[in-house]
């Protein structure tokens, strides 16, 4: 039988550029107790709307994210995701203005026994931007599930 957890989501305030250098913006946690399955995975599913618009000659706009598990005071990366627009051509008359559905999803099977909960934390890493106007994050939202290893996936 799974577990699901529903999280908490930040409303950060949010930079044009942000460098790896910098500390990560926290974006959105959940936490999970391992403890009640034995060989438990964590599905962990983040979605959101990234609005943003864009002008000029070759406009880009990235986003690095991160996927942290932290276990006390031991974190470890689990794994980055990137989301990218960029265009090679002038934008034409006027602005790009899009929204852009963004979904990540990882499965954390874990090997080794927790003796607390654990805490996923999904963080912005890296910002990169060019002839970028406004941009904003909406519509937040993190769940862990816990199931049974093997026989579940």
């Amino acid at each position: 039988m799974p577990f699901i957890t529903c999280g908490r989501t930040f409303d950060p305030a949010l930079p044009d550029q942000l460098d790896r250098s910098e500390p990560p913006i926290l974006l959105a946690q959940v936490c999970v107790d391992p403890r009640i399955v034995n060989d438990p995975c964590v599905l962990v599913k983040y979605s959101e709307f990234i609005q943003f618009i864009l002008f000029g000659l070759n406009p880009k706009f990235v986003i690095f994210y991160r996927l942290v598990r932290v276990a006390g005071s031991d974190q470890q990366i689990l794994q980055e995701w990137e989301f990218q627009f960029q265009s090679t051509s002038r934008i034409g008359f006027g602005n790009l203005d899009t929204i852009q559905p963004t979904v990540l999803n990882f499965c954390d099977c874990l090997t080794k026994k927790f003796k607390s909960e654990l805490t996923y934390q999904l963080q912005i890493v890296e910002i990169q931007t060019k002839g970028l106007d406004s941009y904003d994050i909406r519509n937040k939202s993190i769940t862990g599930t816990i199931v049974k290893g093997q026989s579940e996936q």
